[in-house]
This record gives structure tokens, C-alpha cells and sequence, in this order.
């Protein structure tokens, strides 16, 4: 688990574990768009609080992340 996430709350937590980068996620830019969106988790993580609403909005950046990594690999099998 990221050091970002260790001290949050538990809903905090398990959300924000959704967006860790997959490390068999294909090289290029499956792989790129994976990691910002992980490192927006820890750069929202540093500016707000946890509660009701920031568990809401880690999960919609994880279903933005899932269909953005989606059409990375759908692009790649052109």
C-alpha cells in the first residue's frame, strides 16, 4: 500500500488501492495512463480530507481510470 494511503481511512484507503498501477498492465500507454491517475490519487490525497465525498470522487477516477486504460489497450491494437 502506498505511504499515502497507510494513515487515511479505511474507505479512503480501499478506494485509493483501486487506483495503484497494475504492473501487468501492457507497456506505453496502458501503462502511462494507469500511473497518472495514481498520481492524482496522491496529489488529491495531499489537498483533501477524507470523507463521504472524497470516497465518491476517488470512485469515479477509479471508473475513469478503468475506461481510459481500456481504450489505451483497445488504441494499442490497432
Amino acid at each position: 500500500m502506498s505511504d499515502i494511503l497507510a494513515e487515511r481511512h479505511p474507505s479512503t484507503r480501499q478506494v485509493g488501492r483501486w487506483l495503484t498501477p497494475n504492473p501487468h498492465l501492457p507497456a506505453g500507454a496502458p501503462a502511462t495512463v494507469a500511473a497518472v491517475m495514481c498520481d492524482t490519487r496522491d496529489r488529491l490525497l495531499e489537498l483533501v480530507g477524507d470523507g463521504p465525498e472524497f470516497t465518491v470522487a476517488l470512485r469515479h477516477l477509479v471508473d475513469a481510470k478503468d475506461a481510459a486504460v481500456r481504450q489505451a489497450i483497445a488504441d494499442s491494437e490497432r
